[in-house]
């Protein structure tokens, strides 16, 4: 087993310093559900859009488009957590963004359901 130095490159900052924080590995695993997560939160979007276009006056909600940005920015954000080197990415952005991957996948199919109408 192996030990980490304190000026060693290869440790992240937040890991060092608090005890609990999830490891680069265990984030970028994370950000590999959060992506598997967006395939089922685009399915629901797809759902709710529709069933708005189906049901009623034949349109979706006007926050369509704001959806379908928030999903992609989503998977912009996951795959930058999940694919980045630990070099060019410290853990503490890495963990940002992977919770902004998982907020704004939650946020599409929100934005979708929102009908004026």
């Amino acid at each position: 087993m192996t030990t980490l130095t304190p000026d060693s490159t290869d440790a992240p900052a937040a890991a060092v310093t608090d005890p609990f924080a999830p490891s680069t590995p265990a984030v970028r695993m994370f950000a590999c559900i959060g992506l598997l997560l967006l395939v089922f939160a685009f399915g629901a979007f797809l759902i709710i859009v529709l069933n708005q276009a189906y049901s009623g006056d034949g349109a979706s909600g006007p926050l369509v488009g704001a959806a379908l940005w928030s999903m992609g920015l989503s998977a912009a954000a996951g795959l930058l957590a999940l694919c980045l080197p630990s070099a060019a990415v410290s853990h503490t952005a890495r963990r940002g963004a992977v919770w902004l991957q998982y907020a704004l996948a939650f946020t599409g199919p929100a934005l979708a359901a929102i009908d004026f109408a």
